[in-house]
């Protein structure tokens, strides 16, 4: 089987077991290797597919990270979603489900071309790349001044990553602007973001309740009684 394989991915192809073909300069798949795991580089695959996750309303949230590798400090970007997004996975059932909370897309292996430019405006190191913690190829921070990948569970799911989002406190720490269009991607969702609509920037109401998106109101209390008209009641059940 043949690879479309970029001259930035050979080294990957390489590993998972693909062969170049210096007469036909080609990279392909040999007998006997499982070719699942080319799927992105196959000759004619289709381009058009439905991405698995897509919100109407979506965020690109900054905040300040160190690199792991040379401690320097920079910017780091993630994709937030607001309540509602749409997660759609291929099951007998149809797969289709509206999430009810917010979500932050992690593992992203395939990313709209409009997400894409509008992300790497703000940061341009963010980008493809090949995590060996992970074994697998995914947009990911890099950092801008040593270009080391800046592995998602860090920034997601440790309390002292850019996006960790369990105190009211954490929203402080980051920004959010709006993305102009649609946000569409293949990835996983980092979800029980329930204080996101603190993040400066965030628009704080439902679009269809235009209820905040905070905890809600308390109960209001029932009117004190009247006297006059309880004394008014006593004398109707007296009679």
């Amino acid at each position: 089987m043949d690879l479309k394989v970029p001259f930035s991915d050979k080294d990957e192809a390489k590993r998972l077991g693909a062969r170049w073909n210096p007469q036909r300069r080609v990279w392909y798949v040999p007998p006997g290797v499982d070719p699942r795991p080319f799927a992105r580089w196959r000759s004619g695959q289709a381009t058009d597919q439905p991405y698995r996750i897509m919100s109407r309303e979506a965020y690109l949230v900054t905040a300040a990270e160190q690199c792991w590798r040379c401690k320097q400090g920079f910017q780091a970007i993630a994709f937030l979603m607001s309540p509602g997004f749409i997660l759609d996975e291929p099951t007998e059932g149809g797969g289709r489900e509206r999430l009810a909370d917010w979500g932050f897309a992690e593992y992203i292996t395939r990313l709209s071309p409009e997400a894409a430019r509008f992300a790497q405006g703000v940061q341009p190191a963010y980008r493809q790349g090949y995590s060996r913690t992970t074994e697998s190829r995914y947009w990911a921070n890099h950092c801008p001044s040593c270009s080391a990948l800046q592995g998602d569970f860090h920034l997601y799911s440790e309390p002292d990553g850019a996006f960790w989002l369990a105190e009211p406190e954490d929203a402080a720490r980051m920004q959010a602007r709006p993305l102009p269009g649609d946000f569409r991607a293949d990835a996983d969702i980092a979800l029980g973001h329930g204080d996101a609509w603190r993040i400066p920037g965030v628009r704080a109401t439902r679009p269809s309740s235009g209820r905040p998106f905070g905890p809600p109101p308390s109960p209001r209390s029932p009117p004190s009684p009247n006297p006059i008209l309880g004394w008014l009641r006593s004398l109707g059940r007296g009679s």
